[in-house]
């Protein structure tokens, strides 16, 4: 991150008083709790920002070499994206021509892969979704002709960040939907890491409370008590809108000891979790020495999945640099498994039973009140 939108973050850090007051938004969000349950509104989500897109689908590092893939579901579309042999990427759906099997495993990743094979019947797809082969059909199919390859539709590299767009295949113009948050995305080089490992978990609770649970530092008191809390500010987060998306910097307890350095010198990455929600599938997380990403593909009105990734700066080439990088993910998804995510199925279940008509967003959590108004107009538009 430059130096200057470190020092200017950090100065907005230094001036916001007591408790951060300076850092809240201007007043508190009202919302009704059925944004959370509708079962019509959760449609309209899903055809709206999932799949017409576009929709964070992983880092450029996930998908290093020509061959490389990642089939996953998106928005409710099977797809596959392939590295292709010019460094492009070619994204497709999952589903042979022939009877809609799937032709790479649903959530599977390889490396390297030079054609495809559908399980059902044998017919064999290029790494680019071309048809090469039918076998022993016996011309049983010649008269629908050789136009059989996979559908496809749009995907996007830049900044390191890969967007697909499962509705179709109209060309996605990443500067635009990123809405300025190219600029700080950029300098963090994010291309440059190495995909380490991803898990992926499935939890009773809709899309949004997943967004919900990094959006605010106010829970880390109560809920993080014993584990983040002794680290971590409660007060308030930095927040700052991308159109939809939004820029969240949880800060650590001793932030302010920064700000007693020359200016020249000062650093916000050391003692802030730094997250870009781009919205509606992901989050990609700054930490101290690697990258986060998590990724929520909403199964129904109150179930998602959720795919969690660590990159590394450099690649692990030893079992000790390996299992550093591990357990870092291991202490991640202990505390949102344990603490976090449990606590969001209760709250979904609570939603559900239809005894709570609304839910309040404090003034001191202002992206939570930034990405759900984005929202709403994206469905009232």
């Amino acid at each position: 991150m430059r130096h200057e939108r470190q020092v200017e973050l950090l100065q907005r850090v230094a001036g916001a008083g007591e408790h951060f007051r300076g850092l809240h938004a201007p007043e508190c969000l009202v919302h009704p709790a059925a944004v959370y349950t509708d079962p019509e509104r959760f449609e309209r989500e899903v055809r709206l920002l999932f799949r017409d897109g576009p929709v964070f689908f992983a880092l450029s590092a996930a998908l290093e070499n020509p061959g490389d893939y990642l089939a996953d579901t998106v928005g409710g579309v099977p797809l596959v994206v392939v590295r292709q042999r010019d460094g492009s990427l070619r994204a497709m759906v999952n589903a042979c021509r022939h009877r809609g099997a799937p032709v790479v495993a649903p959530g599977s990743s390889g490396e390297e892969a030079r054609s495809f094979t559908c399980p059902y019947h044998g017919w064999v797809y290029g790494t680019d979704g071309a048809l090469k082969g039918r076998p022993l059909s016996a011309g049983a199919f010649d008269d629908v002709g050789s136009d059989c390859g996979l559908h496809r539709v749009a995907v996007a590299e830049e900044y390191g960040l890969i967007f697909v767009r499962p509705g179709g295949d109209e060309p996605i113009d990443v500067g635009d939907f990123l809405s300025g948050a190219q600029h700080d995305l950029a300098d963090f080089d994010l291309g440059g890491y190495t995909h380490v490992q991803s898990r992926v978990n499935t939890w009773k609770m809709n899309w949004k409370l997943f967004l919900d649970t990094f959006t605010e530092s106010y829970h880390i008191r109560t809920l993080h008590h014993s584990t983040l809390f002794p680290r971590f500010n409660s007060d308030c987060t930095i927040c700052d809108g991308f159109g939809r998306h939004c820029l969240s910097v949880g800060l650590r307890a001793d932030v302010l000891d920064e700000t007693k350095k020359p200016v020249e010198e000062w650093s916000i990455l050391p003692y802030g979790t730094i997250q870009y929600f781009l919205v509606p599938s992901g989050l990609v997380v700054h930490q101290i020495d690697h990258v986060e990403t998590w990724r929520v593909e909403p199964l129904d009105v109150h179930t998602s999945r959720l795919t969690t990734s660590i990159y590394a700066p450099t690649r692990p080439e030893t079992d000790k640099a390996l299992s550093y990088w591990h357990k870092n993910l291991d202490l991640l998804l202990k505390v949102t498994g344990t603490e976090d995510f449990p606590l969001m199925e209760q709250i979904q279940a609570n939603l559900d039973s239809g005894a709570l008509p609304e839910v309040i967003y404090g003034r001191n959590e202002p992206p939570l009140i930034h990405y759900h108004r984005e929202i709403d107009k994206v469905l009232e538009g």
